[in-house]
């Protein structure tokens, strides 16, 4: 019986250590200088009769320039009270996106928040990422303008305060952001342009007057930013791991005391931990089949208790198959 059994075993542990190949330690993000939200405007009735926009200013001062940038590092959420009700990730185009900055959130008319509510604007740093100490965060509220006008009106004044921000950025990063056309009126510069909108959903419709003289809607060209946004995150990803944060289950302390991610550290453990009790549960009842199907039920629920969830897939499907292998296995009786 152990000679079987083992034969089973050494696969399914090399199995689980091709797995934790795929979750790679990280070391801890240090806590900024300074962080700041320096302004937030609510707007209604923007592309759409009821959509939402909210235009924030931020400020994160870090020195020296960390090597991740404020995509990876950080995120801003608008806050009902403790619910969340969307949030956004900066977009880093001039160094790395620190310094100034601006992120905006946007709904659609077909499911906005209250009009006018009792919200928080919250900057923080990402309880995604790894972090010495506690999560950096700036809380601002009230809110320095709510805008409730026919959306003619409302696009003249998002676009008026989209050129004071890029007024503003200019005056910080000492790039050229906004410049005068030939009509005298103050319009993007092709490199404002491509900062403002890939932050700005929907910009270009919402205030196409505001961009280079010779497009109609769309700046002529889009400047490259110096790092390009994060795009390997989902939502389910996302919601995974925040449903961990602060419970039992996040490890996120000792993996800083050890310089690796949590994510790490987590798979590390609990497959570890599922690996001994198949061979506990094999011993103790003289078969490994029951113990295969106890595994593979164990492995497909690593996503829920933290496991990175590229890891939590591919235990997963390790467990489908030792699961299929329990109950359609059939040994030769030759």
């Amino acid at each position: 019986m152990i000679r079987k059994t083992t034969r089973w075993f050494l696969p399914l542990l090399l199995a689980l250590l091709g797995v934790f190949m795929f979750v790679t330690p990280c070391l801890a993000i240090s806590p900024p200088d300074d962080i700041d939200i320096l302004g937030v405007w609510a707007y209604r009735n923007c592309r759409e009769t009821g959509d939402q926009l909210y235009l924030v200013e931020y400020e994160i001062n870090d020195s020296p320039t960390p090597s991740e940038t404020v995509t990876e590092a950080y995120m801003v959420r608008l806050m009902d009270g403790n619910t969340t009700l969307s949030y956004v990730y900066p977009f880093a185009y001039h160094n790395k996106g620190y310094d100034k900055g601006v992120a905006a959130i946007y709904f659609s008319s077909a499911d906005p928040p209250d009009w006018d509510g009792p919200y928080i604007m919250e900057l923080l740093g990402s309880p995604f990422s790894e972090w010495e100490g506690e999560l950096p965060s700036v809380l601002y509220f009230p809110f320095d303008l709510w805008q409730d006008n026919d959306k003619d009106i409302t696009q003249v004044l998002v676009g008026s305060r989209i050129i004071w921000l890029a007024e503003e950025l200019e005056a910080d990063w000492g790039d050229n952001m906004v410049e005068t056309s030939l009509t005298g009126k103050q319009v993007l510069t092709t490199y404002g342009a491509g900062y403002f909108t890939n932050v700005v959903p929907y910009l270009s419709d919402i205030a196409p007057k505001i961009f280079p003289e010779g497009s109609q809607s769309m700046p002529t060209t889009i400047v490259s930013p110096e790092i390009p946004p994060e795009q390997e995150r989902t939502d389910y990803a996302d919601s995974l791991v925040s449903g961990i944060i602060g419970t039992p289950f996040d490890l996120t302390p000792l993996a800083n005391k050890f310089g690796v991610s949590r994510g790490a550290l987590t798979a590390i453990l609990y497959y570890a931990m599922v690996l001994v009790l198949l061979v506990v549960v094999t011993r103790r009842i003289g078969s490994y089949r029951p113990a295969m199907l106890f595994g593979g039920f164990l492995m497909i629920v690593g996503s829920f208790v933290g496991v990175p969830l590229i890891a939590a897939i591919l235990g997963g499907l390790m467990g489908l198959g030792m699961i299929g292998f329990t109950i359609f296995y059939k040994p030769s009786s030759a």
